[in-house]
């Protein structure tokens, strides 16, 4: 008999923790804190291993290789982030979603200001590296990662002890991963417990389209649009997905991007794609490449639109997606940021900004499907810039070649 997994415990603690959320109840949240502990050892492993892999993968770069690699990069997740909003507008335009839903009296929810674009932009750039690294500012800490690479792959054999360094701190990283995902059945079925005790069934009834159509938009994007493009590829898109389904399974559970980067950087290791391109690409794309949280803004700004009245018209379309292609490109990858980053999506189109009350109480579990597709999204990028690029892939995941 074959011996268990983790990745089979894992999905163990899941089912486990739906049933006994189910039957226990609000109580059940008495466990709450082994799930928080499991979310905050995936926390623990980020910077150090965002910083370590980016740095000593761009320092293996040529010029022309890095060009490439930002180019290619921007271009696959953007490309995505496009049709996910077709799909997501196409899908909330057709079913009229939120007219004749009972807006009621809102409460006011305290919404941070969005900063201008410019400031975002001038953030990127860490005036001090090791704050950044404390603080665990992404942005800042990719930008100096792939300078630093830059500059030790233009420094050549001097910087050497570095390079060297910064590959052992990786590796050591990837192995400390690899101790944490052991505790992983355990936090995973305190996260499924508690979220499926604490909303049960009764919230869903008045959301159910709402929920149904972003969970749709989502499955429409990793079941259907992602395949396609590896196929178009030259890439088997479902022995793929089975291969790297542990990432989206925590995303699924952690409802977090960057807590779940650890897991998507081994997954896709385990499947065969080199290093380096693993430690370019997936780092960036927790923080910037997220279309599930881009299609959820889509879909909840249509419901918003029609449950207050507003009369859409093609333009609203368009600054709908325009906005929510930018607003997902600056969520954090953490639970709940989609919710903040809505606020600008509505503003564009004149809905209230109050109107986020009505979503706050079921973002959570609209945030388990989307942070899914996100993480797959970056895993998806990475196998295909990994093809084009010319790494040597398994045989196994190139179509028209046997499954060894």
């Amino acid at each position: 008999m074959k011996k268990i997994g983790v990745l089979g415990w894992i999905l163990i603690g899941f089912a486990v923790g739906i049933i006994v959320g189910a039957i226990v109840g609000k109580p059940i949240t008495v466990i709450r804190p082994l799930g928080t502990l499991f979310i905050n050892l995936l926390k623990m492993l980020i910077v150090p291993l965002i910083f370590s892999t980016l740095a000593s993968g761009v320092s293996t770069f040529t010029g022309g290789k890095l060009g490439r690699m930002i180019g290619k990069t921007f271009f696959w997740y953007y490309l995505t982030g496009v049709i996910a909003m077709v799909v997501a507008l196409i899908l909330a335009g057709m079913s009229g979603i939120g007219t004749g839903f009972p807006v009621g009296e809102l409460k006011k929810v305290e919404i941070k200001p969005m900063p201008h674009l410019v400031d975002v932009g001038l953030a990127i750039i860490p005036t001090n590296p090791i704050e950044s690294l404390a603080k665990g500012d992404v942005l800042p800490i990719i930008f100096f990662a792939i300078v630093l690479g830059m500059s030790i792959a233009a420094a050549g054999k001097v910087a050497d002890p570095l390079k060297n360094f910064l590959e052992a701190v990786a590796e050591t990283m990837y192995k400390l991963v690899g101790y944490v995902l052991w505790y992983g059945p355990i936090g995973v079925f305190a996260l499924m417990a508690v979220n499926v005790g604490t909303y049960g069934l009764s919230i869903l009834k008045p959301y159910a389209l709402l929920i149904f159509l972003v969970y749709l938009a989502n499955a429409i994007q990793f079941f259907g649009v992602y395949p396609a493009l590896m196929r178009l590829m030259g890439i088997k898109p479902y022995y793929y997905l089975n291969k790297i389904k542990a990432s989206p399974i925590f995303a699924f559970t952690t409802c977090s991007s960057s807590a779940t980067l650890p897991v998507t950087m081994r997954v896709c290791k385990e499947a065969g794609i080199p290093d380096r391109t693993c430690s370019f690409v997936l780092p960036m794309g927790a923080t910037v490449n997220m279309d599930g949280t881009g299609m959820y803004q889509a879909i909840s700004a249509v419901f918003l639109a029609n449950a207050f009245g507003i009369q859409l018209t093609a333009y609203h379309y368009v600054m709908i997606a325009i906005i929510a292609l930018l607003a997902s490109i600056g969520t954090a990858g953490v639970p709940g940021a989609g919710l903040i980053m809505l606020s600008m999506v509505l503003g564009a189109i004149g809905v209230p900004v109050e109107g986020i009350a009505i979503i706050a109480g079921i973002d959570r579990i609209l945030d388990m499907a989307r942070t899914a597709v996100n993480v797959t999204d970056d895993a998806v990028a990475t196998v295909i810039i990994a093809k084009t690029e010319g790494d040597l892939l398994p045989e196994s995941l190139l179509a028209g070649k046997p499954i060894s």
